[in-house]
C-alpha cells in the first residue's frame, strides 16, 4: 500500500477509533438495538444494492446504473454504493435504507462512512418516516446537504450552515435524534479533515414525521449532477 492510501486510512481510523470510545461509553450504560445496517460487502460491484441488507431493507430510485456497488474509492477494501445523478431536468436519485422495524419515541444514532468526489455537485442525507415511498424524495423531517466549499447547511436553511469536510477522501458523518414531542439531532463530523459540530431543533411542522422516524435517504436531485460514495451505513436506537 502507498503512501497515499495510508494518509486516507489513518484519518479514518482514528475518527473511528474517537467515535468507539463515544460508543463504548454509551453503550456501558444501555444496549442499542440495531434497525438498519448496511456494508455492501455481499453485492458483486457493479449492482444495484439488494434489497434485502444485514438489517432492515434498501429502495433506489433513479434511471438504471444510477445506484449501484462499488469498489471503495480509496482502496480500504469492501464495498461501497455509489449514487450518481445524469445530467437531465427530471431525475432524482437515491438509495434509501428501511428499519426493519417501527421503533417510535426515543434516541437514534445514525452513522455512516462518506466520500464526496471533486465537483461542484450537493449530496444530501435525508431522514424520513417509516414506509416512506422511495419515490417520494421530498418528504423528510430533517436532511443535511453537503455542499460545494466543503460545508454542511440544515434544511436549505443558510442560518444552519458549519462544519467543514474534505472531497476525495473518506469522513464520517454521525446523527443522534432525540425523537420525542420535541425532537432534536445533534451533528457531529470527523475524519480525514472533517470536523464541526452542532446542535438543532426539528422544525415544529416536522415534528409529527420525526416521531415516525423509520428510513434515511442518500440522495441527489436537480440541478446536481456527479457521484458520491457510503458505507458502513447504521442505525441504531438506545434501548
Amino acid at each position: 500500500m502507498d503512501k497515499s492510501h495510508k494518509r486516507f486510512e489513518e484519518p479514518l481510523r482514528s475518527a473511528r477509533r474517537g467515535f468507539c470510545l463515544i460508543c463504548a461509553a454509551l453503550l456501558s450504560a444501555c444496549s442499542s438495538q440495531t434497525l438498519f445496517q448496511s456494508n455492501f460487502d455481499a453485492t458483486p460491484s457493479g449492482q444495484p444494492p439488494a434489497h434485502m441488507q444485514q438489517v432492515g431493507t434498501a429502495n433506489v430510485s433513479g434511471s438504471p446504473g444510477s445506484v449501484v456497488v462499488v469498489a471503495s474509492p480509496v482502496q480500504t477494501g469492501g464495498r461501497w454504493v455509489q449514487v450518481s445523478r445524469p445530467n437531465d431536468p427530471v431525475t432524482i436519485v437515491a438509495f434509501q435504507g428501511n428499519f426493519s422495524q417501527f421503533a417510535g419515541d426515543g434516541s437514534y444514532t445514525f452513522d455512516a462512512t462518506l466520500f464526496m468526489h471533486p465537483g461542484q455537485a450537493v449530496a444530501s442525507v435525508q431522514f424520513e418516516q417509516f414506509n416512506q415511498p422511495v419515490s417520494n424524495s421530498f418528504n423528510g423531517f430533517l436532511h443535511l446537504d453537503f455542499l460545494q466549499n466543503g460545508t454542511i447547511r440544515i434544511d436549505d436553511r443558510p442560518d444552519t450552515v458549519f462544519g467543514t469536510f474534505p472531497h476525495n477522501q473518506p469522513f464520517i458523518v454521525q446523527v443522534t435524534l432525540n425523537i420525542n414531542a420535541a425532537p432534536t439531532a445533534h451533528i457531529a463530523l470527523a475524519g480525514a479533515g472533517a470536523s464541526g459540530q452542532t446542535d438543532y431543533t426539528i422544525q415544529a411542522p416536522f415534528i409529527q414525521a420525526a416521531r415516525q422516524f423509520g428510513a434515511v435517504r442518500l440522495w441527489m436531485g436537480f440541478p446536481w449532477t456527479g457521484p458520491f460514495d457510503a458505507t458502513n451505513i447504521v442505525v441504531t436506537k438506545a434501548q
